[in-house]
């Protein structure tokens, strides 16, 4: 914080700074000839003004900057008229009182009525005056603006322009050498009151600013686009300003006219400022920095045409004040200062009038390029924005529209049915429906080619044909491909009422065009199957979660029965379900089930049949088959059409050594005897879910020592081998628990998983699997 006031406080006396040195010009006069106090503060004041301005215009919008320029000019010009001397000045004054920063003034006030050297003076401003006309004629007669017709006489207006320019060239650099007579005046003493007047000095300070806040501007524009040396032109411009002023200051022109004076004794080789005419080459080079007017769009360059002349004639009239002294009454330094300025400003606008003037003709098609660019930033933001397919073909074809500059513009999507509507746009887009056999053609005509084709006569193509009678007649159509990485999504089409209404240049840009949007779409449907992917893998944790859930976490212990349950979950989770629940009288239920389908939603069906099987098992009878009667009638009230449950229920007694079931549809668990028998327990009835009102059997069977009874789902017996794609089956799931000895049925089930994972090979299990083992190990006790 306290660095940010350091550097609030240190712009504060900078700019403070740069006011207070303006002021010794209110108190001391100055004189010609000499740099004294007021006006080296002054000019030490402007170079901080300079710095200051430079830096805050650096900071504003091109069309800012522009529309300050103009009114930085005008504002300079109603100073520059105000520090015009109102007194009378046609009456001869002594020697001392006068102020010009002329060499002639001494001799011109001599002489002041001296017939010969008016003549004298005459003369000089006829030769510059032929010398500015033959500069124009030679202009105006060269080849370059000849031509007939429209274009001759544009070339011609142009021509006049040009060379009235460089007539007004012609006069200001030998005007502004101090040539001409008006540059010489003789002031009086009331004129000389006037000047010093409070508000005659503010107005020139005030000149000095604009003036300032001009070459300000200028710099901005020629560093729109920087190149290798424009910031060391532009400042040798600068440092030729400031010489030009201490070479008009200090009274340096006699001095280099005696050093010249033994090559040539013309008046207008003599009178010609080094500095001045140094001024305006460097003025010249930099004003061909006019990169900034590509920036503009059509009716900008308009009004920035008319802008730079009326800058131009600004320009005239200030100059016309310095020629004649108006602006170094006050101060030589600065008057010098302003009228340099407005020099450079006139070879600036006049440059830039020319060249606006020579880019007008393709402004047209210079805005049509730029406005195609924004036109695909715009579509890139709208596209890729976005991952809806539809979004984005309605986005594409309202900005491929503008884009081509058609009536109409719409797309069809290709897909396994066939070639469907997909969006329009335009006038008449309604109409824009053409027959399927249509656009196979035109597809056909697209692959045979590889690129976008154009019909700028449609009526007169053969495409025409197989569009049918009922169908739209355009005048051009344009249709590209929605394509890329060799996917074909579609067509675009784009069509103008009027025949030729399409450069063949266009046929490239919609191409490009395409296939920014066939990647678009590319990249929506790709999203679209990474979204589902997710929601899937999303579904699957879900189901997952609710699966882990339901599993009883712990089996009871049962004396003199082992018992044991696994469930291995897939990569696509299923409804498989197991438990084994202790239900009054000292029995217990045992259950295995599979819901038919996979994810959440077969989870959450598990989870009903759960809480409907814990809600009805104690109330029931030890017959089996009544519990699932009524879980069969409560679960096909809110079971969907598409899914049903396998189903096995037990009751078992451990004191009586017997087991009541009822299989619901499910794969008959395995009972392996202790006398070698194999047998399916599978009497019971249907499926859950799929008759409110059957019927179910219970079954009730004595359980033996040493008797293994093996519950599974079909995931075990469905695992299928990856070389001969060949199921485990049921066979093969018998003979395994018939060859184990062990009685430890956790131990039985882990090996059947080992002997699962090695049929299967590297194959994963695409199913749930589930198994529950019941294994007798002795007799109850009594």
């Amino acid at each position: 914080m306290s660095g940010l006031r350091s550097w609030i406080s240190g712009r504060i006396f900078f700019v403070i700074l740069t006011i207070l040195l303006f002021v010794p010009l209110f108190f001391l006069r100055t004189s010609p000839g000499s740099l004294n106090l007021p006006e080296i503060s002054a000019c030490l004041g402007a170079v901080f003004l300079y710095l200051i301005l430079t830096r805050l215009i650096s900071r504003l919008h091109l069309t800012s900057v522009l529309v300050s320029l103009v009114i930085f000019s005008l504002t300079a010009f109603g100073l520059a008229v105000f520090l015009q001397p109102s007194i009378s000045q046609e009456q001869t004054v002594p020697e001392e009182i006068v102020r010009t920063d002329s060499y002639l003034t001494k001799k011109s006030l001599l002489l002041h009525n001296d017939a010969s050297e008016a003549s004298g003076w005459t003369d000089i401003q006829k030769e510059i005056d032929g010398l500015a006309a033959s500069g124009g004629d030679a202009i105006r007669n060269f080849d370059l603006f000849e031509g007939s017709g429209t274009v001759g006489m544009t070339l011609g207006a142009l021509g006049e322009v040009t060379s009235a320019t460089a007539e007004i060239f012609i006069r200001t650099v030998y005007a502004g050498s101090n040539v001409a007579q008006e540059d010489s005046i003789v002031l009086s003493e009331g004129t000389l009151r006037e000047s010093e007047h409070p508000l005659k000095i503010f107005a020139l300070i005030a000149a000095v600013i604009f003036s300032i806040a001009i070459i300000a501007s200028l710099k901005y524009l020629v560093l729109v686009e920087r190149r290798k040396g424009t910031l060391l032109w532009f400042q040798l411009l600068v440092i030729t300003l400031v010489l030009r002023i201490l070479y008009v200051s200090l009274g340096l022109e006699d001095l280099f006219r005696w050093a010249i004076s033994g090559i040539s004794s013309s008046d207008i080789i003599l009178s010609i400022s080094p500095f001045y005419v140094l001024l305006f080459i460097l003025a010249f080079i930099n004003s061909f920095r006019t990169d900034w007017v590509h920036y503009l769009n059509r009716w900008r360059k308009y009004v920035a045409l008319a802008g730079a002349l009326g800058v131009i004639i600004l320009s005239q009239s200030v100059l016309r004040f310095y020629f004649r002294g108006g602006l170094t009454i006050s101060s030589l330094a600065l008057g010098t200062l302003i009228g340099c300025v407005f020099t450079i400003l006139l070879i600036f606008s006049s440059v830039t009038f020319l060249k606006i003037l020579f880019l007008l003709p393709s402004a047209r098609l210079v805005d049509r390029k730029l406005n195609q660019l924004r036109i695909m930033d715009g579509l890139g933001q709208s596209i890729y924005s976005t991952f809806d397919e539809d979004k984005i073909v309605h986005a594409s074809v309202t900005l491929g529209r503008r884009f081509s500059g058609a009536d109409r513009c719409w797309a069809v999507k290709l897909d396994m049915k066939g070639f469907n509507s997909w969006e329009a746009t335009g006038r008449d887009s309604s109409q824009a429906a053409f027959p399927p056999e249509w656009h196979r053609e035109v597809l056909k005509r697209l692959e045979k080619t590889g690129e976008t084709i154009l019909y700028n006569r449609y009526p007169n193509s053969p495409l025409a044909g197989f569009a049918g009678k009922s169908s739209p007649m355009p005048g051009s159509l344009i249709a590209s491909m929605l394509k890329i990485r060799k996917k074909t999504f579609g067509i675009l089409y784009a069509s103008t009422n009027r025949q030729f209404g399409f450069m063949n240049e266009s046929k490239g840009l919609v191409e490009t065009f395409a296939r920014q949007v066939a990647a678009a779409i590319d990249n929506a449907r790709l999203m679209e199957r990474e979204l589902e992917r997710e929601r899937y893998r999303e579904d699957l944790a879900i189901a997952r979660s609710i699966q882990e859930s339901l599993l009883p976490g712990e089996l009871p212990e049962i004396e003199n029965i082992d018992i044991a349950g696994i469930s291995v979950s897939s990569m696509q989770v299923g409804g498989d379900y197991y438990d084994v629940f202790p239900i009054p009288g000292g029995l217990y239920g045992i259950v295995i089930a599979d819901v038919a389908g996979k994810g959440t939603a077969a989870a959450l069906l598990m989870a009903a049949l759960q809480s409907a099987l814990h809600a009805i098992a104690p109330g029931m009878s030890d017959k089996a088959g009544d519990t699932v009667q009524r879980l069969n009638s409560l679960m096909s009230r809110r079971m969907p059409d598409d899914k049903f449950i396998t189903f096995f229920y037990g009751v078992l007694n451990p004191v009586e050594r017997t087991l009541s079931y009822c299989c619901a549809g499910h794969d008959p668990p395995i009972l392996s005897g202790n006398d070698g028998i194999v047998s399916n327990l599978s009497e019971g009835g249907l499926v859950l879910g799929v008759k409110s009102d059957a019927v179910y059997r219970t079954t009730t069977m004595k359980l033996n020592p040493d008797d293994r009874l093996l519950l599974y789902t079909d995931g075990i017996t469905e695992s299928m081998n990856k070389e001969t794609g060949e199921e485990f089956g049921s066979d093969r799931l018998s003979d395994f628990l018939t060859g184990q000895d062990s009685l430890q049925s956790q131990y039985i089930l882990e090996n059947l998983l080992d002997r699962l994972e090695s049929f299967r090979g590297e194959v994963a299990a695409l199913d749930d699997m589930t198994l529950l083992m019941i294994t007798c190990t002795g007799y109850a006790a009594d």
